[in-house]
């Protein structure tokens, strides 16, 4: 008897000490990571891609998959989600065509070589980090940029947007170069599409 039970205890201690496959990419940041992969929802994963990580938006295909631009997306729906700290965001960002963009400038510098969301049909332009977001393009669906990071948004082109707006509330955000669509359109430092004739999206 006293044999079965010592048994059970060790039993039971070797399996509160079972490191599972998963737990090494575990991550809070993205130096718990190992080179060449990046923190994401909890997760060590491939830089670019979403290899390892639990889940995503959709799955990423429906023959075709997500756009190459995307970290996430629903393909059915169009929407596509592009997080700097899952993929580098050092080149141009470009919105897939056709695709509502999230656009997430979360790592200092990040987006700093343009937005581009000319041929997109939405986009959501989050400029979270220091100096993030120069050369923001928005197309002629309704785009937001929020400057809240410092320094963020310089250069941000409104252009034909039917709804655009631009709001810098980070520490000397929309220095310069800031374009509404309309003079009347004008906000502070950024942009509105409250005012009448600044909202015409069907």
């Amino acid at each position: 008897m006293r044999a079965t039970l010592l048994c059970c205890i060790a039993l039971v201690i070797s399996a509160c000490t079972i490191n599972h496959a998963s737990d090494k990419y575990a991550c809070t940041k993205n130096t718990d990571c190992d080179p060449g992969r990046v923190c994401n929802d909890g997760f060590c994963v491939v830089n670019g891609s979403q290899v390892d990580a639990p889940h995503s938006d959709a799955p990423r295909g429906d023959g075709g998959g997500c756009p190459s631009a995307c970290t996430s997306c629903n393909v059915g729906q169009k929407t596509c989600t592009i997080n700097c700290q899952a993929t580098s965001c050092t080149n141009t960002v470009v919105c897939p065509t056709g695709y509502k963009c999230d656009i997430q400038c979360n790592t200092d510098g990040a987006c700093k070589n343009g937005a581009n969301c000319l041929n997109s049909a939405s986009c959501n332009v989050e400029c979270q980090s220091q100096n993030s977001c120069q050369n923001v393009q928005c197309g002629t669906g309704p785009c937001a940029v929020n400057c809240s990071g410092q320094s963020a948004c310089k250069n941000v082109a409104c252009g034909s947007s039917c709804a655009c707006d631009v709001l810098c509330s980070g520490p000397s955000s929309c220095s310069s170069g800031i374009q509404c669509s309309s003079f009347a359109c004008k906000s502070g430092l950024g942009c509105s599409s409250v005012p009448a004739l600044c909202h015409s999206c069907q």
